[in-house]
């Protein structure tokens, strides 16, 4: 006995539920590059389509593997019966919803698993748990990149929100010392980005023709 499960259609002709289905797959697609381009740069954003590994002809790490990211979200047959539109917004969001909420967790792995791999963390113990020096030790110990005229850009520090709160109100309840410390280890982080970035640049051959 088969135990195929067909898929009810709950529309008079075909062509109505393959555009229905188009909208909602591309409704989903368009909400989940709008989450993702708040933190990325789509110039920076690889698409991938075929295969399970890839990796750069120049890079040292061997192959990567393709992640794959899911998402479920139930329909009642009752919905559809009783015309609930409503269920199709729930369904779009919380599919780009889930899919975000994994793509991120996979992002924050992926970052971890690298740090550790090279040693370039720094941990709560090893200030005591002083919020505030722990801050000042993460600052001293990466480097600054550039945008893509040259420009300085400071990092961005990704925390739950209610970490958040805690590290904020830390922070500001530090001595002026403190902050202006901050400060001049920003402002030397960010000559060092020019620099480096000036640097690479020179490597390059320009055709003045």
């Amino acid at each position: 006995m088969s135990t195929n499960i067909t898929k009810p259609s709950f529309y008079t002709y075909l062509h109505e539920q393959g555009s229905l289905d188009g909208y909602v797959h591309d409704q989903i697609k368009v909400r989940l590059i709008d989450k993702r381009t708040a933190l990325f740069d789509d110039r920076n954003v690889l698409n991938y389509r075929h295969g399970k590994r890839w990796a750069l002809s120049a890079s040292e790490a061997g192959t990567s593997e393709v992640q794959a990211m899911a998402a479920e979200f139930e329909i009642h047959a009752s919905d559809i019966i009783n015309h609930e539109i409503f269920v199709i917004e729930e369904h779009i969001e919380s599919m780009a919803e889930q899919l975000y909420g994994s793509m991120m967790t996979h992002l924050y792995q992926t970052a971890s698993e690298a740090a550790e791999s090279v040693g370039n963390v720094v941990k709560r113990s090893e200030h005591g748990g002083d919020t505030p020096a722990g801050f000042l030790a993460i600052l001293k110990k990466i480097q600054f990149g550039v945008d893509r005229y040259g420009r300085a850009q400071r990092p961005s520090l990704h925390v739950s929100p209610s970490t958040g709160k805690e590290l904020i109100d830390a922070l500001q309840n530090q001595p002026i010392e403190y902050h202006r410390e901050v400060e001049i280890v920003s402002e030397q982080k960010e000559k060092e980005a020019v620099s480096t970035e000036a640097d690479r640049i020179s490597r390059f051959r320009w055709n003045s023709k």
